[in-house]
């Protein structure tokens, strides 16, 4: 396995999300702060609202909010159900990724989407928009991280610009592909060619932490345990 290996496991495991396995959105930050990679946390509007911690492979959707006189002809049409069309093709594991540029006006997001993506395997979605029939979220089986919620859906005040390339989701690029971390925290995302060696980093943080909170549990004073084990 080398650090851009893409290993896809699209017909089984993924061995490169099987590295974030446990691992939490702030241990992850903290590993790619240490090797001097931008940090990739999502602005913190864009927060759990339902569901489970998660990683996996980001599918990417990019809407946006019309202009007053542009509808979705003008963006391409065979883009009108653009979200519909990735989530119909969601492979298992995969969290979707649908940036809205912070617009949270009117739900992207709803149960009738929830249901099909979890029928697909998916585990999640993350927006910077707002979603709605949250309350449904937990029976239906889907991870939900948004700016918040909102019963209405603007049909003709949301456009589709793209799908499956690369956005800016909650102030972050994020890349088809890229791993996508989501829990109580927030949001953080790695880009797939560093995600191999961010784990690895990441998971070695989170192995020392543990014996420096089993040192403080066994009575070391705080500043003593930072200086033994120098975890930053």
């Amino acid at each position: 396995m080398t650090a851009t290996d893409p290993a896809s496991g699209r017909n089984g495991e993924d061995a490169l999300v099987e590295r974030f396995a446990g691992l939490g959105a702030a241990i992850v930050f903290d590993a790619m702060h240490a090797m001097g990679l931008p940090n990739g946390v999502m602005d913190t509007r864009v927060r759990h609202l339902s569901g489970a911690p998660v990683a996996g492979r980001a599918r990417t959707v990019n809407r946006s909010t019309a202009a007053a006189n542009a509808r979705q002809p003008a963006f391409g049409p065979d883009l009108a159900m653009g979200t519909q069309q990735v989530i119909d093709s969601a492979q298992p594991g995969e969290i979707l990724v649908i940036a809205l540029g912070g617009d949270a006006s009117g739900a992207t997001w709803g149960a009738n989407m929830a249901t099909r993506a979890a029928a697909r395997g998916a585990q999640a979605v993350v927006t910077d928009g707002a979603v709605r029939d949250i309350a449904d979220m937990p029976a239906i089986g889907i991870a939900v991280y948004a700016q918040g919620t909102s019963p209405r859906v603007n049909f003709q005040h949301i456009v589709t610009l793209a799908i499956d390339q690369p956005v800016v989701c909650g102030g972050v690029l994020v890349a088809p592909g890229d791993i996508v971390i989501a829990d109580h925290d927030g949001v953080i995302v790695v880009p797939a060619a560093q995600a191999w060696e961010v784990a690895q980093r990441a998971r070695a943080m989170h192995e020392t932490e543990e014996r420096m909170q089993a040192a403080i549990r066994d009575g070391a004073g705080l500043v003593e345990a930072i200086r033994q084990y120098k975890i930053r």
